[in-house]
């Protein structure tokens, strides 16, 4: 996708990145690792990542009438969100990789890790009101949305959710800053009615394409294409797509030891043998290629809602291509 969405705003976003979190205290540089502007030694690197959402504020916005620029605090400020966030998750999950670099919280600690997340989300609400009131509003409640989100996922570690549970979690905790992204690019434009309602139809579709395609990679990804290790969310007990369905399909003996594979009293991470008796069993009832449908169903969807947008046909093929690339991406 060479200057696609993706690449083209980069340099502007990691601009207003580093000028959001420019500071001399311990806690600025500490951030500024996480979202990957410095390295661990807090010489300069770029390893920020897809930088999916602010990428799609500015498009929408620029697509919409409105100058980049006019949007780019609100976009800066989404991406702080989302790093806070990750902050947090990695902190919760004990999961000591992020992007391929210790996490945060491997580095100096739980405590200090909390205050780092804490502070990315007072600067990300500073920094997005200098776009708008209604920019940061719109971001606050996404947040709140993601948060919630976030403490379904964790309670869903202690019971099984339904497949209509999980789905509805993840339009929070994934899909609410990715419509928010869409929302964002269009307050920036000035857009209301209609054109707002596509754009968090198509922020809504995006988002479950998105994390049901995290979803299947976090079981069935190469390892040296995720920068971590294929099969980690069945070892840590991860209830997600995947499971979630194969819960609901399994039957027999194979419900009853998954059930004990599963209880949310087992501290221990499942070997490497029942990892693959779960692999077998979802191979066996097909689950893959239900979760593919549901990503061609998501996917499918989005088309539906970009038509509905007053963009410039080459704005709708690279809306389009980002589309297909989320739905199919491999990493």
């Amino acid at each position: 996708m060479k200057q696609g969405i993706l690449e083209v705003y980069r340099d502007r976003i990691e601009g207003g990145l580093s000028h959001a979190l420019s500071g001399d205290a311990p806690l600025r540089s500490l951030l500024r690792y996480h979202i990957g502007l410095e390295d661990e030694a807090g010489a300069p690197t770029r390893a920020t990542g897809k930088m999916l959402r602010p990428s799609l504020v500015l498009f929408v916005a620029e697509h919409l009438g409105a100058e980049p620029d006019t949007a780019l605090s609100s976009a800066v400020g989404l991406e702080l969100i989302h790093g806070f966030s990750l902050i947090h998750d990695d902190i919760q999950d004990r999961d000591h990789v992020r992007r391929g670099r210790p996490a945060v919280w491997t580095i100096c600690g739980i405590e200090q890790a909390i205050n780092a997340g804490d502070l990315m989300h007072t600067l990300a609400v500073s920094t997005a009101l200098e776009s708008s009131p209604a920019a940061a509003a719109c971001l606050i409640q996404a947040t709140q949305q993601m948060i919630e989100g976030q403490s379904h996922d964790l309670q869903f570690e202690r019971r099984v959710a339904s497949s209509d549970e999980y789905l509805a979690m993840i339009d929070r905790k994934t899909g609410a800053l990715l419509r928010c992204a869409f929302e964002l690019g269009g307050i920036a434009a000035g857009v209301n009615g209609d054109v707002r309602t596509a754009l968090i139809g198509l922020g809504r579709a995006v988002g479950r394409a998105f994390q049901i395609r995290d979803d299947l990679l976090g079981i069935w990804g190469r390892d040296d294409v995720l920068g971590k290790a294929t099969g980690s969310d069945i070892r840590r007990r991860k209830k997600t797509l995947p499971i979630v369905l194969l819960f609901e399909r399994a039957g027999g003996d194979d419900a009853v030891a998954l059930s004990r594979l599963y209880a949310h009293d087992n501290e221990k991470d499942i070997d490497a043998a029942s990892a693959a008796w779960v692999v077998d069993r979802l191979d066996e009832l097909d689950v893959r290629t239900a979760c593919e449908e549901m990503i061609r169903r998501h996917h499918d969807e989005a088309l539906d809602r970009l038509a509905d947008l007053p963009f410039s046909d080459e704005a709708r093929d690279r809306m389009r291509e980002l589309v297909e690339f989320l739905a199919r991406r491999e990493k």
